[in-house]
């Protein structure tokens, strides 16, 4: 099964993309193009159809969010044990926070397309993207998926043409171990166009569903710099 890569940092400059940190990031998406292409078989070939890319958040441009499609969760830590990777994770280390980076894995799903079936924009030429990490207790898992299931369609019409995609987080966080994690990612026009689905004629019968398997719900907002 495929899974999502979501790393999390945050930068040092105050929010601005400074032409080192991205020149840093496009060179590890270069050398991790062609380590794919060494190490792992039939691996897609370059970073947009590996989901590779890089985001800044709108909430705290502070945030950037790299990401990437891997077969599994060790074919992704071969990655990260590399020489390769060493060497460039290094130089963007210099940029960042190096006590505040997070990252986890999305369970059977790869989030960021860069193509997609016809009348569907891919998450990758979004002009805006959605993380949503919705908060549901153990023991509800199985029902948030059912729940869920019933009026996924209500958020993806309102959503289109703009694809969106979900699975479960892989790594518990920390301290939250009895929580289960389901995280959502698509595409918008913009934030305003996305904080418009309150209005939306069925949103009432998607919240009131919703609210009784989720603990609560957090959703973040990324325009893409790589």
């Amino acid at each position: 099964m495929p899974v999502t890569e979501l790393v999390f940092f945050k930068t040092t400059a105050l929010g601005t993309i400074t032409p080192e940190f991205k020149a840093a990031c496009a060179d590890a998406l270069k050398v991790q193009d062609e380590w794919c292409t060494a190490n792992l078989l039939d691996a897609p070939s370059g970073h947009e159809a590996r989901g590779a890319a890089l985001f800044q958040q709108t909430e705290d441009p502070t945030v950037t969010l790299l990401t990437a499609h891997w077969k599994s969760v060790s074919e992704h830590e071969a990655w990260i044990a590399s020489e390769e990777n060493r060497r460039v994770f290094s130089a963007v280390q210099e940029h960042i926070d190096r006590d505040r980076i997070r990252y986890f894995h999305v369970d059977g799903v790869e989030a960021f397309s860069a193509t997609e079936d016809a009348g569907l924009t891919p998450v990758l030429q979004s002009p805006v993207i959605s993380v949503a990490r919705c908060f549901v207790q153990k023991d509800k898992k199985a029902e948030f998926d059912r729940v869920y299931g019933g009026v996924k369609s209500i958020h993806d019409d309102f959503a289109k043409p703009y694809a969106h995609r979900g699975g479960w987080r892989i790594e518990k966080e920390e301290g939250k171990e009895d929580v289960e994690q389901y995280v959502m990612i698509g595409g918008w026009d913009s934030v305003e166009a996305a904080n418009e689905f309150p209005k939306h004629k069925d949103f009432s019968t998607y919240a009131d569903a919703m609210t009784t398997v989720m603990l609560d719900c957090d959703v973040k907002y990324y325009r893409r710099i790589l």
